[in-house]
């Protein structure tokens, strides 16, 4: 198992995630929808900051880098 592996696989268990909060808050009125966290978290400069940079990370560690296929 490689680490590209371990990457993606954790990004693609975030994104079943936030697909998982999306279905459970239609069904459940308690918990936040999807967008309102997210606008909510769009409010700090700080959040805005820290998904800037999460977003940076994985465009070059996922998309930029690339599987070696053109090198």
């Amino acid at each position: 198992m490689s680490a590209r592996f371990v990457t993606i696989a954790g990004f693609a268990l975030i994104a079943a995630a936030a697909v998982w909060l999306a279905v459970a808050s239609a069904r459940r009125p308690s918990l936040i929808p999807l967008p309102r966290l997210l606008a909510r978290a769009n409010e700090s400069r700080v959040c805005r900051v820290v998904v800037a940079l999460v977003w940076a990370w994985l465009g070059w560690h996922l998309f930029a880098r690339g599987s070696g296929a053109f090198e």
